[in-house]
């Protein structure tokens, strides 16, 4: 990337509140440094958006999820699986997989899509988990879309052209939505009836609990303008009309009982390493999300000029309401946010990973930075984002 040549000061102006920058995805701040988020709690844009789930959803959700778990073992052992875990080798896929096997005495079966960018670390956590609880007939890895992921993180990558929606976000969106409509085809051809994603209580901007059937069948339908790159090996691993308009066709219901059920990331962590299920300092996420984010974290830093992950901790930070707390939080995440983009600035963050990534897609660093820098100087926030660029450089 070239060096910007700013004749303003460096510093960056950030929310006074949280750790948002000014300039950020359209972001500004008002005259007593508050964002556009902490001035109105209402606030929403096309990456974030203040969820709040009452006691009263989370209570009929819990007591959903207990009907559905005794469903499961009532019928246990009437068919082949009780369920399908979509598995990924983080910590709270694997906490799941403990919890139906231990817990509930249920049979689930494990499925991992591999979407040419998995981390070492979490195909070793797989492995060990599976070789822990001797689970290997129970699950299978799907390798075969590869080429169909890797098409979309092309285009994708090259065709991101907002000034206000992250690549991250969009990106995260498309991936997830391609997984899960894997994952509900897996499961229909082998007749079972629930499919258990492991997204952790926060992760609730699209769905709380469960997802309908109507989002099932708009998320597992390829946007219209993706046609250009989809062939029909690619639109086989999508829902399609036949599969899902005729009256006798029945969808897996897909829930997420983090949501409801209790969750301690503490907890989970030293239950699972404990049992050997993941060996100790496996579990991070750093260490087990795959390459694609890492390489759209780098991306927008350079777009927009802010690390996408501070929306997630500049709400954790408006989450303190006690002063003396609210000012230790936001400088903990404040740290970690710069820390995290001076890495990436110096080409730290995972470079060897991102490195493998534009390899795989066939695409460049520095012809992916040519793109951007194209589309930041044309940016309206541009002044802004420079500031805060070089201001990150600097730590």
């Amino acid at each position: 990337m070239n060096e910007y040549i700013m004749p303003h000061d460096h510093h960056p102006s950030f929310c006074t509140n949280c750790i948002l920058p000014d300039g950020f995805i359209g972001l500004k701040l008002n005259k007593n440094g508050l964002c556009n988020f902490c001035q109105d709690p209402s606030y929403k844009n096309e990456n974030w958006a203040k969820i709040e789930i009452s006691d009263e959803q989370r209570h009929h959700g819990k007591k959903k999820w207990e009907k559905i778990t005794s469903k499961m073992q009532k019928s246990h052992g009437h068919f082949p699986y009780d369920c399908l875990i979509g598995y990924s080798g983080g910590k709270d896929s694997t906490a799941l997989v403990d919890t139906f096997v231990e817990k509930y005495g249920l049979k689930p079966f494990l499925v991992t899509i591999d979407t040419g960018f998995m981390t070492k670390v979490a195909k070793q956590n797989i492995k060990d988990t599976l070789t822990k609880m001797n689970l290997y007939e129970n699950h299978i890895l799907i390798e075969e879309a590869i080429p169909t992921f890797t098409k979309l993180y092309r285009y994708f990558f090259m065709n991101h052209t907002s000034r206000t929606k992250t690549l991250t976000v969009e990106i995260c969106h498309q991936c997830t939505d391609l997984i899960h409509t894997i994952l509900i085809k897996e499961a229909m051809k082998r007749g079972i009836p629930y499919v258990i994603i492991g997204f952790s209580p926060d992760q609730i901007a699209r769905y709380f609990f469960e997802t309908s059937r109507e989002d099932i069948v708009k998320d597992g339908i390829p946007d219209p303008h993706l046609a250009e790159i989809l062939d029909e090996d690619d639109k086989k691993w999508y829902l399609c009309l036949d599969e899902i308009t005729t009256e006798n066709t029945h969808l897996p219901e897909i829930y997420y009982p983090y949501h409801v059920i209790d969750y301690n990331e503490s907890e989970i962590i030293d239950r699972i390493e404990s049992k050997g299920l993941i060996q100790t300092g496996k579990s991070d996420p750093v260490l087990t999300n795959c390459h694609v984010v890492k390489a759209a974290l780098m991306y927008d830093l350079y777009r927009y000029g802010g690390v996408t992950y501070a929306l997630q901790y500049a709400e954790l930070v408006r989450q303190e309401i006690e002063e003396k707390a609210h000012r230790r939080t936001r400088k903990s995440w404040m740290r970690l946010y710069k820390q995290i983009a001076k890495s990436i600035l110096e080409g730290l963050f995972d470079s060897e990973g991102i490195a493998y990534f534009f390899h795989n897609i066939g695409v460049s660093q520095e012809q992916l930075l040519y793109v951007i820098q194209n589309q930041r100087e044309a940016d309206p926030a541009a002044e802004a984002i420079h500031k805060n660029i070089e201001a990150l450089k600097r730590g």
